[in-house]
């Protein structure tokens, strides 16, 4: 991936270039609306373009990180390019031109950590640089302030703009969506509320076909639901290749000694026998972070966050190897842990990620009352600590927000466990059976390392169970199944004219509960194995009866395909749709006595003592 990327290339001459060009085109635009405008309106929007482009990238230039918590740095510093997977294409995202090829509307996808919203600041910059389009970048968490009936994703957009100097009025914004000229991003699709994300999915929908010449890239943890979202295309962010390690190694400020031992290390057998690991741009970090303590890096995530956090709060200042800095609370590790865990578990499931400082201080409170610890502490000291000395927060402008988001899961499924039995099972069936639910949580795979038996037991059994016994209540039939698991199915063709069978999930609750007793019972090897098989490139006979019935690239409810009479070829392509609930009941069969009873052997025992 090419990285020979210099911000000093975006001049004010290319800014005011750009602005000249879109004011040319909404002045003439607008003439299409009313005939009395007048020659300085050209003018006056180029002004509010130029004033919003170099105030923006001043502001998308610079982050905050793990490492850097105190003064923004510039993203070319350290960012590395990593590619994007188009089918078996890889994509390379130093140009940005290369993506806006591809088409007007792109989801990428990836997990947390792998750096999806520097890339959206990338993107922002690179298209300052190489396009003449205006680029807007969305954090659409911000979305999260509104109730389902109030939001309004353009008035965000215009907002949005204002805030970063954009003086221009409203009807001449919505003017000039309609001339194509913007690179709309809308980042953190995932962080949306539960409560929500139904509307902004039906905005984002509108907006893209409403004003189809702009580009729209949505930037996002993998979602089921993005097989619903027909008009897009998902590409998924790639890791970090061993080069890119090393290189992003170099790049980072940091004690020098330690960097050099550490790059080397790395370079000789660490990416090498850690590469889960040392190709995710957060967890690369901690993992330089913890290098100096010389432990032994864990197998396990859960292990790896926790050393991570241990690290922090023992010894580092972030690029100063050995420097230890005092904790203002006066907390001991495991009380300071034990706060911060039932922090992140009320943020987390209150769907907040940024906060006001009344809002951190608020939760901080809410511990203080119900004695988590027994030790009493100071709130604003404890906020400090959170910032200056164990780095789990980010002090950013007015807002608070998790150095990143993965610590915020992880310590919210410390809390979790701390929960007894009937607690954990009524708290997580509640909110696993929410309409709203998504299933993929980094939240759930972290409690599930954490407590493995308990997982099962609380989560998982009572799941399996339930839609065992709606199975058999409605005659064990596959075609009520596959309606009761899948809403919809959409043939889609891809560039080189390949056709695939892509369903949108119904009930996410026991869909997850299935695809995670299958993945734990060893069904497949890998989440990428089992998408496969959920999107198989076929000419079978339902492929061919819905792209002649219905057409392609559109969703088609089940139950409309068997009105018209093919109930049996939907049961025969969806085969394998009966084949994963029959493993995650047989593998539910295998382990129940070990888990619901109470008689255990020696070892289980021991483990539990």
């Amino acid at each position: 991936m090419k990285n020979n990327l210099d911000i000093n290339k975006i001049t004010a001459e290319v800014i005011t270039d750009l602005a000249k060009s879109t004011a040319q085109t909404l002045y003439k635009k607008t003439l299409n609306y009313v005939t009395d405008i007048q020659k300085k309106e050209e003018v006056d929007f180029g002004y509010a373009y130029e004033n919003y482009l170099k105030y923006a990238k001043t502001i998308h230039e610079k982050i905050k990180t793990l490492l850097y918590r105190h003064a923004a740095k510039d993203i070319y510093s350290f960012y590395e390019c990593v590619g994007l997977t188009r089918n078996d294409e890889i994509i390379d995202t130093s140009d940005v031109n290369n993506v806006l090829e591809i088409g007007n509307k792109i989801i990428i996808s990836g997990t947390g950590g792998i750096g999806k919203s520097v890339m959206m600041k990338h993107f922002f910059l690179n298209v300052l640089q190489n396009t003449n389009y205006v680029p807007i970048l969305i954090e659409l968490r911000g979305l999260n302030e509104y109730d389902e009936k109030s939001v309004d994703l353009i008035d965000y957009i215009y907002s949005t703009m204002e805030k970063l100097r954009f003086k221009l009025e409203r009807k001449y914004f919505d003017y000039s969506l309609e001339t194509g000229c913007y690179v709309i991003l809308l980042d953190g699709f995932d962080e949306v509320k539960n409560e929500i994300s139904n509307q902004v999915t039906s905005q984002i929908f509108n907006l893209s076909e409403k004003y189809p010449d702009n580009h729209y890239i949505l930037s996002s943890r993998p979602l089921d639901e993005f097989v619903g979202w027909n008009q897009f295309e998902e590409l998924y962010s790639n890791p970090l290749s061993k080069e890119q390690a090393l290189s992003l190694i170099k790049k980072i400020e940091y004690d020098q000694n330690i960097k050099e031992k550490f790059y080397k290390e790395l370079d000789e057998y660490l990416y090498d026998k850690y590469e889960t690991f040392a190709s995710n741009p957060l967890l690369l970090t901690i993992m330089l972070l913890t290098f100096e303590s010389r432990v032994s890096i864990p197998d396990k995530l859960n292990d790896f966050f926790e050393q991570a956090f241990t690290t922090l709060f023992h010894t580092h200042d972030a690029t100063k190897g050995g420097y230890k800095r005092d904790i203002c609370s006066g907390l001991g590790y495991e009380d300071f842990k034990t706060v911060f865990a039932y922090f992140c578990f009320k943020s987390f499931f209150n769907s907040d990620y940024r906060f006001s400082e009344n809002k951190v201080l608020e939760y901080i409170g809410i511990a203080r009352q119900k004695r988590v610890v027994e030790v009493n502490f100071d709130s604003m000291d404890f906020l400090i600590d959170l910032t200056n000395s164990v780095c789990m927060l980010i002090h950013d402008g007015l807002e608070y927000r998790f150095s990143h988001r993965s610590f915020q899961e992880y310590f919210a499924a410390l809390y979790t466990v701390q929960l007894d039995d009937e607690q954990q099972k009524k708290f997580l069936k509640l909110w696993l059976q929410d309409d709203d639910y998504r299933t993929t949580s980094f939240y759930l795979d972290m409690l599930y390392e954490l407590e493995t038996s308990r997982f099962v037991k609380n989560v998982i059994i009572p799941g399996i169970r339930e839609l065992q016994e709606l199975f058999e209540k409605n005659g064990k039939r596959e075609e009520w199944l596959i309606t009761y698991l899948y809403n919809d199915v959409c043939i889609r063709e891809e560039p080189n004219g390949e056709k695939k069978c892509m369903l949108s999930v119904k009930d996410s609750y026991y869909h997850d509960m299935i695809w995670r007793a299958c993945n734990i019972g060893g069904m497949y090897k890998n989440v990428q194995e089992e998408r496969k098989q959920r999107a198989i490139v076929s000419k079978d006979k339902l492929v061919e009866i819905i792209e002649e019935e219905f057409g392609l690239n559109r969703l088609v409810k089940f139950e409309e395909i068997m009105q018209k009479g093919y109930a049996k070829e939907v049961v025969q392509y969806l085969y394998w749709a009966r084949e994963r609930y029959e493993f995650a009941v047989n593998y539910i069969d295998s382990i129940s006595v070990k888990y619901l009873t109470d008689e255990k052997d020696f070892a289980s025992m021991l483990e539990e003592l």
